[in-house]
């Protein structure tokens, strides 16, 4: 049996540098222009300050429908919360995000560089936001204790 797999090509962030500018459609916000070129953006900034859900329903009807956005974890639940205790934050990050609908891809958990591996930790915050979401989940581990076979059999 064959399996179809989607595959979305795009950068961080959607901002459209002036000297590339003539390979994007001439009208439209720096999303609507940067839609029309890629498949996908991540949003970045979400790991500095929360949106607003309109934002991200505004965001999601700026590009079509089979656009798909990586939106990035906050760092107060990464780098300040070191995924511990982080269920509040995680419901009102997941809410926010629910705005895009559809074109929500895959979360993001860049992890700080200063976080190593601990198993009950990390197993506890992904189990914690694996019952919260069903979508796809990416982990940007920075420490090396990240990547041994015990942390890869999460």
């Amino acid at each position: 049996m064959s399996r179809s797999i989607s595959i979305h090509i795009g950068t961080a962030g959607w901002n459209v540098p002036k000297e590339h500018a003539d390979a994007f459609p001439t009208t439209g916000s720096h999303l609507e222009r940067y839609g029309q070129v890629f498949g996908a953006a991540e949003i970045n900034s979400s790991f500095y300050k929360p949106h607003r859900r309109s934002t991200y329903e505004r965001w999601a009807t700026s590009v079509p429908q089979t656009f798909r956005f990586a939106v990035k974890v906050p760092k107060a639940i990464t780098h300040e919360r070191r995924l511990r205790e982080a269920g509040d934050l995680l419901d009102r990050f997941l809410s926010e995000v629910s705005g895009l609908g559809s074109k929500l891809g895959p979360l993001l958990v860049q992890l700080p560089p200063s976080l190593a591996f601990e198993p009950e930790v990390a197993d506890g915050f992904f189990q914690d936001l694996r019952q919260r979401t069903d979508g796809a989940i990416v982990c940007e581990p920075r420490h090396l204790s990240w990547f041994t076979p015990e942390a890869g059999g999460l």
